[in-house]
Protein backbone atom coordinates (compact mmCIF):
# COMPACT_ATOMS: atom_id res chain seq x y z
CA UNK A 1 0.00 0.00 0.00
CA UNK A 2 2.86 2.37 0.77
CA UNK A 3 4.28 1.70 -2.68
CA UNK A 4 0.92 2.48 -4.20
CA UNK A 5 0.71 5.77 -2.29
CA UNK A 6 4.24 6.63 -3.37
CA UNK A 7 3.36 6.04 -7.01
CA UNK A 8 0.23 8.15 -6.72
CA UNK A 9 2.17 10.94 -5.04
CA UNK A 10 4.79 10.89 -7.78
CA UNK A 11 2.17 11.10 -10.49
CA UNK A 12 0.60 14.13 -8.78
CA UNK A 13 3.98 15.86 -8.59
CA UNK A 14 4.72 15.21 -12.24
CA UNK A 15 1.34 16.56 -13.32
CA UNK A 16 1.94 19.73 -11.30
CA UNK A 17 5.30 20.29 -13.01
CA UNK A 18 3.60 21.35 -16.23
CA UNK A 19 3.63 25.13 -16.53
CA UNK A 20 0.17 26.54 -17.30
CA UNK A 21 0.35 29.76 -19.28
CA UNK A 22 -2.73 31.63 -20.56
CA UNK A 23 -0.92 32.18 -23.86
CA UNK A 24 -0.58 28.42 -24.37
CA UNK A 25 -4.03 26.79 -24.58
CA UNK A 26 -2.65 24.12 -26.95
CA UNK A 27 0.00 22.87 -24.52
CA UNK A 28 -1.16 19.26 -24.73
CA UNK A 29 -0.50 19.37 -28.49
CA UNK A 30 2.59 21.59 -28.33
CA UNK A 31 4.61 19.46 -25.93
CA UNK A 32 4.79 16.34 -28.16
CA UNK A 33 5.71 18.57 -31.12
CA UNK A 34 8.39 20.19 -28.98
CA UNK A 35 9.82 16.78 -28.07
CA UNK A 36 9.87 15.83 -31.76
CA UNK A 37 11.64 19.05 -32.74
CA UNK A 38 14.18 18.63 -29.94
CA UNK A 39 14.89 15.07 -31.07
CA UNK A 40 15.48 16.22 -34.66
CA UNK A 41 17.69 19.00 -33.38
CA UNK A 42 19.71 16.67 -31.14
CA UNK A 43 20.36 13.96 -33.70
CA UNK A 44 20.45 15.94 -36.96
CA UNK A 45 20.60 19.73 -36.80
CA UNK A 46 22.99 20.21 -33.90
CA UNK A 47 25.69 17.76 -35.11
CA UNK A 48 25.66 19.32 -38.59
CA UNK A 49 25.81 22.78 -37.02
CA UNK A 50 28.85 21.82 -34.95
CA UNK A 51 30.57 20.75 -38.17
CA UNK A 52 29.55 24.04 -39.76
CA UNK A 53 31.37 25.99 -37.03
CA UNK A 54 34.69 24.61 -38.30
CA UNK A 55 34.35 26.82 -41.38
CA UNK A 56 36.54 29.93 -40.89
CA UNK A 57 34.73 32.82 -39.26
CA UNK A 58 35.22 35.32 -42.14
CA UNK A 59 33.52 32.93 -44.57
CA UNK A 60 30.63 32.22 -42.22
CA UNK A 61 30.21 35.93 -41.52
CA UNK A 62 30.13 36.75 -45.24
CA UNK A 63 27.54 34.04 -45.90
CA UNK A 64 25.43 35.30 -43.01
CA UNK A 65 25.65 38.88 -44.26
CA UNK A 66 24.63 37.81 -47.76
CA UNK A 67 21.48 36.10 -46.49
CA UNK A 68 20.69 38.96 -44.10
CA UNK A 69 20.78 41.34 -47.06
CA UNK A 70 18.15 39.20 -48.78
CA UNK A 71 16.23 39.01 -45.51
CA UNK A 72 16.03 42.81 -45.48
CA UNK A 73 13.71 42.58 -48.49
CA UNK A 74 11.23 40.71 -46.26
CA UNK A 75 11.44 43.47 -43.68
CA UNK A 76 11.06 46.10 -46.39
CA UNK A 77 7.85 44.50 -47.70
CA UNK A 78 6.37 44.40 -44.21
CA UNK A 79 7.51 47.97 -43.45
CA UNK A 80 5.54 49.09 -46.49
CA UNK A 81 2.49 47.00 -45.53
CA UNK A 82 2.57 48.56 -42.08
CA UNK A 83 2.81 52.06 -43.58
CA UNK A 84 5.98 52.68 -41.59
CA UNK A 85 7.77 55.37 -43.58
CA UNK A 86 10.83 55.75 -41.35
CA UNK A 87 11.68 52.04 -41.23
CA UNK A 88 10.93 51.75 -44.95
CA UNK A 89 13.55 54.37 -45.72
CA UNK A 90 16.07 52.84 -43.31
CA UNK A 91 15.65 49.33 -44.70
CA UNK A 92 15.87 50.65 -48.26
CA UNK A 93 19.13 52.40 -47.43
CA UNK A 94 20.49 49.22 -45.86
CA UNK A 95 19.72 47.21 -48.98
CA UNK A 96 21.20 49.86 -51.27
CA UNK A 97 24.44 50.24 -49.30
CA UNK A 98 25.02 46.54 -48.65
CA UNK A 99 24.14 45.51 -52.21
CA UNK A 100 26.63 48.00 -53.71
CA UNK A 101 29.43 48.93 -51.33
CA UNK A 102 28.94 45.70 -49.42
CA UNK A 103 29.45 43.54 -52.54
CA UNK A 104 25.97 42.01 -52.81
CA UNK A 105 25.64 41.99 -49.05
CA UNK A 106 28.78 39.98 -48.23
CA UNK A 107 29.89 42.91 -46.06
CA UNK A 108 27.48 44.60 -43.66
CA UNK A 109 28.39 48.20 -44.44
CA UNK A 110 25.10 49.58 -43.16
CA UNK A 111 25.52 48.48 -39.56
CA UNK A 112 28.92 50.16 -39.34
CA UNK A 113 27.27 53.37 -40.60
CA UNK A 114 24.61 53.38 -37.87
CA UNK A 115 21.87 51.48 -39.72
CA UNK A 116 21.42 48.25 -37.72
CA UNK A 117 19.24 45.47 -39.03
CA UNK A 118 15.72 45.19 -37.69
CA UNK A 119 13.77 42.09 -38.58
CA UNK A 120 10.14 42.58 -39.53
CA UNK A 121 7.69 39.81 -40.38
CA UNK A 122 4.21 39.37 -41.78
CA UNK A 123 3.20 38.22 -38.33
CA UNK A 124 4.05 41.73 -37.13
CA UNK A 125 2.00 43.12 -40.01
CA UNK A 126 -1.03 41.10 -38.90
CA UNK A 127 -0.44 42.38 -35.38
CA UNK A 128 -0.20 45.95 -36.65
CA UNK A 129 -3.60 45.67 -38.33
CA UNK A 130 -5.54 44.18 -35.45
CA UNK A 131 -4.51 40.60 -34.69
CA UNK A 132 -2.93 41.56 -31.37
CA UNK A 133 -3.50 38.41 -29.30
CA UNK A 134 -2.38 35.04 -30.58
CA UNK A 135 -1.82 31.72 -28.83
CA UNK A 136 1.49 29.90 -28.69
CA UNK A 137 1.56 27.17 -31.34
CA UNK A 138 4.30 24.82 -32.56
CA UNK A 139 4.73 23.28 -35.99
CA UNK A 140 7.04 20.30 -36.67
CA UNK A 141 10.51 21.33 -37.89
CA UNK A 142 9.83 25.00 -37.14
CA UNK A 143 10.82 27.10 -34.16
CA UNK A 144 8.67 28.62 -31.40
CA UNK A 145 5.92 30.97 -32.57
CA UNK A 146 2.27 31.87 -32.19
CA UNK A 147 -0.55 30.92 -34.56
CA UNK A 148 -0.28 34.37 -36.14
CA UNK A 149 3.47 34.19 -36.61
CA UNK A 150 3.38 30.65 -38.01
CA UNK A 151 0.89 31.76 -40.66
CA UNK A 152 3.06 34.81 -41.37
CA UNK A 153 5.93 32.58 -42.48
CA UNK A 154 4.13 31.78 -45.74
CA UNK A 155 4.07 35.31 -47.24
CA UNK A 156 7.54 36.01 -45.82
CA UNK A 157 8.91 33.18 -47.96
CA UNK A 158 7.47 34.85 -51.04
CA UNK A 159 8.87 38.23 -49.99
CA UNK A 160 12.39 36.80 -49.91
CA UNK A 161 14.04 37.27 -53.34
CA UNK A 162 16.32 34.28 -52.84
CA UNK A 163 14.18 31.97 -54.96
CA UNK A 164 13.67 34.64 -57.64
CA UNK A 165 17.23 35.82 -58.30
CA UNK A 166 18.66 32.29 -58.25
CA UNK A 167 16.96 29.98 -60.73
CA UNK A 168 18.70 26.81 -59.59
CA UNK A 169 16.62 25.37 -56.71
CA UNK A 170 19.59 23.38 -55.41
CA UNK A 171 21.61 26.55 -54.91
CA UNK A 172 18.65 28.39 -53.43
CA UNK A 173 17.87 25.71 -50.88
CA UNK A 174 21.58 25.30 -50.11
CA UNK A 175 21.82 28.98 -49.20
CA UNK A 176 18.65 28.64 -47.13
CA UNK A 177 20.12 25.63 -45.33
CA UNK A 178 23.41 27.43 -44.67
CA UNK A 179 21.47 30.30 -43.10
CA UNK A 180 19.60 27.80 -40.92
CA UNK A 181 22.91 26.39 -39.69
CA UNK A 182 24.26 29.89 -39.13
CA UNK A 183 21.24 30.80 -37.01
CA UNK A 184 21.48 27.55 -35.03
CA UNK A 185 25.18 28.10 -34.36
CA UNK A 186 24.36 31.25 -32.38
CA UNK A 187 22.52 29.15 -29.80
CA UNK A 188 24.97 26.29 -29.34
CA UNK A 189 26.10 27.74 -26.04
CA UNK A 190 22.57 27.63 -24.64
CA UNK A 191 22.12 23.86 -24.82
CA UNK A 192 23.78 23.36 -21.45
CA UNK A 193 21.75 26.20 -19.94
CA UNK A 194 18.49 24.56 -20.99
CA UNK A 195 19.56 21.35 -19.25
CA UNK A 196 19.49 23.26 -15.97
CA UNK A 197 15.78 24.00 -16.18
CA UNK A 198 13.06 21.75 -14.86
CA UNK A 199 10.93 22.38 -17.93
CA UNK A 200 12.80 23.27 -21.17
CA UNK A 201 9.51 23.55 -23.05
CA UNK A 202 8.18 26.27 -20.74
CA UNK A 203 11.53 28.07 -20.73
CA UNK A 204 11.71 28.36 -24.52
CA UNK A 205 8.03 29.24 -24.77
CA UNK A 206 8.21 31.99 -22.16
CA UNK A 207 11.42 33.42 -23.59
CA UNK A 208 9.77 33.67 -27.01
CA UNK A 209 6.67 35.31 -25.58
CA UNK A 210 8.80 37.77 -23.61
CA UNK A 211 10.72 38.84 -26.68
CA UNK A 212 7.49 39.43 -28.57
CA UNK A 213 5.91 41.47 -25.78
CA UNK A 214 2.97 39.08 -25.28
CA UNK A 215 4.00 37.36 -22.08
CA UNK A 216 1.64 36.40 -19.26
CA UNK A 217 3.44 34.52 -16.54
CA UNK A 218 2.39 31.05 -15.40
CA UNK A 219 -0.37 30.93 -12.79
CA UNK A 220 1.74 28.90 -10.35
CA UNK A 221 4.03 31.88 -9.74
CA UNK A 222 1.32 34.44 -8.93
CA UNK A 223 2.94 35.07 -5.55
CA UNK A 224 6.01 36.62 -7.18
CA UNK A 225 4.27 38.84 -9.70
CA UNK A 226 6.05 42.09 -8.72
CA UNK A 227 9.59 40.79 -9.10
CA UNK A 228 8.79 38.80 -12.22
CA UNK A 229 6.98 41.71 -13.87
CA UNK A 230 10.02 43.91 -13.32
CA UNK A 231 12.30 41.26 -14.83
CA UNK A 232 9.98 40.82 -17.81
CA UNK A 233 9.72 44.57 -18.41
CA UNK A 234 13.49 44.96 -18.22
CA UNK A 235 14.03 42.09 -20.63
CA UNK A 236 11.54 43.50 -23.13
CA UNK A 237 13.17 46.94 -22.91
CA UNK A 238 16.63 45.48 -23.47
CA UNK A 239 15.46 43.47 -26.46
CA UNK A 240 13.48 46.22 -28.19
CA UNK A 241 15.54 49.27 -27.24
CA UNK A 242 14.03 52.43 -25.81
CA UNK A 243 12.96 53.77 -29.19
CA UNK A 244 12.19 50.51 -30.96
CA UNK A 245 8.70 49.38 -31.90
CA UNK A 246 7.38 46.41 -29.89
CA UNK A 247 6.59 44.60 -33.11
CA UNK A 248 10.22 44.56 -34.26
CA UNK A 249 13.36 43.31 -32.62
CA UNK A 250 16.92 44.36 -33.14
CA UNK A 251 19.12 41.43 -34.05
CA UNK A 252 21.45 40.50 -31.21
CA UNK A 253 23.48 37.51 -30.05
CA UNK A 254 23.54 38.22 -26.29
CA UNK A 255 20.99 35.56 -25.32
CA UNK A 256 22.80 33.50 -22.65
CA UNK A 257 21.96 35.81 -19.73
CA UNK A 258 18.31 36.00 -20.84
CA UNK A 259 17.94 32.22 -20.90
CA UNK A 260 19.79 31.89 -17.60
CA UNK A 261 17.51 34.42 -15.86
CA UNK A 262 14.38 32.79 -17.26
CA UNK A 263 15.60 29.34 -16.19
CA UNK A 264 15.91 30.61 -12.62
CA UNK A 265 12.37 32.04 -12.79
CA UNK A 266 10.90 28.82 -14.22
CA UNK A 267 12.72 26.58 -11.72
CA UNK A 268 11.62 28.77 -8.81
CA UNK A 269 8.00 28.75 -9.98
CA UNK A 270 7.89 25.02 -10.63
CA UNK A 271 9.83 24.15 -7.47
CA UNK A 272 7.48 26.18 -5.28
CA UNK A 273 4.46 24.52 -6.88
CA UNK A 274 5.95 21.05 -6.51
CA UNK A 275 6.99 21.64 -2.89
CA UNK A 276 3.50 22.83 -1.93
CA UNK A 277 1.84 19.85 -3.56
CA UNK A 278 4.50 17.55 -2.12
CA UNK A 279 3.82 18.73 1.43
CA UNK A 280 0.04 18.28 1.11
CA UNK A 281 0.48 14.92 -0.61
CA UNK A 282 2.86 13.72 2.11
CA UNK A 283 0.39 14.70 4.84
CA UNK A 284 -2.45 12.95 3.01
CA UNK A 285 -0.29 9.88 2.55
CA UNK A 286 0.58 9.74 6.26
CA UNK A 287 -3.05 10.17 7.29
CA UNK A 288 -4.22 7.56 4.81
CA UNK A 289 -1.53 5.12 5.89
CA UNK A 290 -2.33 5.53 9.59
CA UNK A 291 -6.04 4.95 8.93
CA UNK A 292 -5.31 1.85 6.89
CA UNK A 293 -2.96 0.48 9.55
CA UNK A 294 -5.53 1.03 12.32
CA UNK A 295 -8.46 -0.48 10.43
CA UNK A 296 -6.83 -3.36 8.60
CA UNK A 297 -4.87 -6.36 9.89
CA UNK A 298 -1.16 -6.41 9.27
CA UNK A 299 -0.41 -8.23 6.05
CA UNK A 300 2.42 -10.70 5.69
CA UNK A 301 4.58 -10.70 2.58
Amino acid sequence: MKKLLLILSSSVLVSCASSKNPNDPYENYNRPVFEFNMTVDHYVLRPVTVGYTYIPDPIREALGNFYNNLRDFVSLANDILQLDGIDTMQTTMRIALNSTFGILGLIDVSSSMGLPQYTNTFGNTLKRWGWTNSSYFLVPFLGPATVRDQLGIIPDVYFNPLFYIINDPWISWSIFGINLLDQRSKYLGQDELLEQTLDPYATIRDLYLQKNGAYIYATESSGNNNTESENIDNLISEENGESASPAKTKTTNNNDSEVDNLINEENLALSSGISQVGESTTKDSVNTTSKLNSSAPEASY
